[in-house]
Formats: structure tokens, C-alpha cells, sequence
């Protein structure tokens, strides 16, 4: 019988010599910048990700925003309150979380729901959103497209596509992930 997969001769594999390739060891403790290199080969390098969230709450509350049509977020001068930093928002100085208000975004998004906001990231068709108006009120949606002199967003409950006239819009922010509360 002919062996198929043949084993190379152990004087071809030399431990002394550096390997050409250090194995890739995934972290799923997150996927972003979750890929670190092994030392040697043959053990991974101590883990230096930082940790999912940090240990002390750090990251402001900065409002709610409301599911429905009428919103009624406004971002404060003085956190209502604080929470733990997740780590995709670790170094990002004007990062934010807000609570839910209302249920037009279930079953993505109920009231009370913690929601952390990344005021920078660069945002896609159908990523969920905080859209906050020159009236300072807020909306969490998600988002369809720019139109011309309108922002179109999606919400769930009911189900229906919202415009908001684009003066009208100071800023639109990623929602980068939630907390049921």
C-alpha cells in the first residue's frame, strides 16, 4: 500500500533554526486586531489586547435617544451617568454610549438598552445609527442612504423609512454595539 501523505524525514526539520512563518494564534476575544504572532512557534506571545471592557466605568452617558419619530436625545455637558468602555471605543476621546428611549427599533434595539456611539467612524448602508438634529434631538436608526437634501434611515416598528432634511442633521454617528439593560 502506497502511503498517500508521507511523513518528511525528522532531519529535515531543524528546532534551532527560526521558522520562516510564526503561526497566527486568533484571539476571539474580539475580532478587530485580534491576530497575534507566536514568539517562537511554538507559544503564543503573552496577550496584549486589551481587555473587552475596561475595569472601571469610564465612558459617559451622555443622554437617551429616543426609537420613535420625535426623539428626544441631547447630548449633555455633564454625563447623566457612566459605564464601562468596550474596547473598540478604548483611545477614542469623544466616544459615548446613550440609553434607548421608546421601541421603534425592536427587535434590534428595546428601551433601556445601553448603546455605544464611535462620534468618527466612517459609516455603511445598513449599519445602525445615531442621527442627532440641530435641535439636539437624537434618533438611533438605521441607515439607508443620502439623498440629494435628505438623510434616509430605516426604522423597525412600524416599519417605515424616515427622511430628515439634511440641514437639518448636526451629526450622524456609528452605534458600534449595545448592552441590553
Amino acid at each position: 500500500m502506497q502511503n498517500i501523505h508521507p511523513t518528511p524525514p525528522s532531519s529535515s526539520i531543524n528546532v534551532d533554526e527560526p521558522a520562516l512563518l510564526d503561526p497566527v494564534v486568533f484571539d476571539c476575544q474580539g475580532a478587530l486586531r485580534s491576530y497575534r504572532f507566536s514568539s517562537n512557534g511554538l507559544a503564543p506571545k503573552s496577550h496584549t489586547r486589551t481587555a473587552a471592557f475596561t475595569d472601571n466605568r469610564c465612558l459617559p452617558v451622555r443622554g437617551r435617544a429616543q426609537g420613535g419619530q420625535d426623539g428626544n436625545f441631547v447630548i449633555e455637558e455633564q454625563p447623566i451617568d457612566w459605564t464601562f468602555r468596550p474596547a473598540d471605543l478604548q483611545g477614542v476621546n469623544d466616544a459615548f454610549a446613550v440609553f434607548v428611549s421608546g421601541d421603534s427599533m425592536v427587535p434590534k434595539y428595546k428601551n433601556g438598552d445601553l448603546v455605544y456611539v464611535h462620534p468618527t467612524r466612517s459609516i455603511a448602508k445598513k449599519r445602525y445609527v445615531l442621527v442627532e438634529t440641530t435641535e439636539h434631538k437624537g434618533f438611533i436608526k438605521q441607515f439607508v442612504s443620502w439623498q440629494e437634501d435628505v438623510l434616509v434611515v430605516q426604522q423597525f416598528n412600524p416599519e417605515q423609512e424616515v427622511r430628515i432634511p439634511k440641514e437639518t442633521v448636526l451629526r450622524l454617528m456609528l452605534v458600534i454595539g449595545s448592552l441590553d439593560c
